[in-house]
């Protein structure tokens, strides 16, 4: 009798983990994902478009109207180590934490945790245009670009190679 009473705690304590698993579960594409995940992701998402592999830049990207949507990789079929999005011809969406219409375009194509993560973020620095922010699942980096706005979505662990990259580009010549 015992045993079959710890039987069926350890079965009810199992079963109430797997909700808990699904929900931590990303049903979205982010940094750190296998390209494959997130050129699958983009299928499902209507705003988005379709990924191509470009090889000069070393990662996929596609343009639907005015939203520029690109994913860059370690390899052809490596993982994301950042992700951007670049609204142009539209100049009531600025990427801020204050502007609504930023918030809710990357609520939209990401969740509202992503876009609350992003709200949320503090500012660290800003080099030449790039403004950098650390959230408290990923960091971001923001710019206003020519005839638009740009959002990057990089790994916690990466933001301070990005801010030493982007310094060192302010002296020297680098590749965009």
């Amino acid at each position: 009798m015992l045993k079959n009473h710890i039987f069926y705690i350890k079965l009810s304590f199992a079963l109430c983990t797997v909700p808990v698993s699904l929900s931590l579960a990303p049903a979205h594409a982010l940094p750190g994902q296998n390209i494959k995940t997130v050129v699958n992701w983009v299928k499902t998402k209507a705003m988005l478009p379709a990924l191509k592999y470009n090889s000069e830049s070393h990662g996929y990207d596609g343009t639907k109207g005015k939203l520029y949507f690109y994913a860059d990789v370690t390899s052809q079929n490596g993982t994301v180590t950042k992700e951007g999005i670049t609204v142009s011809g539209n100049s009531s969406l600025k990427f801020t934490q204050k502007n609504s219409p930023s918030v809710k375009l990357i609520q939209n194509i990401y969740n509202s945790s992503i876009a609350n993560d992003y709200q949320k973020s503090r500012n660290v620095i800003k080099v030449g245009r790039d403004l950098f922010s650390r959230g408290q699942k990923y960091a971001y980096i923001t710019a206003e670009v020519q005839g638009g706005s740009a959002f990057q979505i990089i790994s916690l662990s990466s933001l301070q190679d990005a801010i030493d990259n982007a310094k060192f580009c302010q002296t020297n010549q680098c590749d965009i």
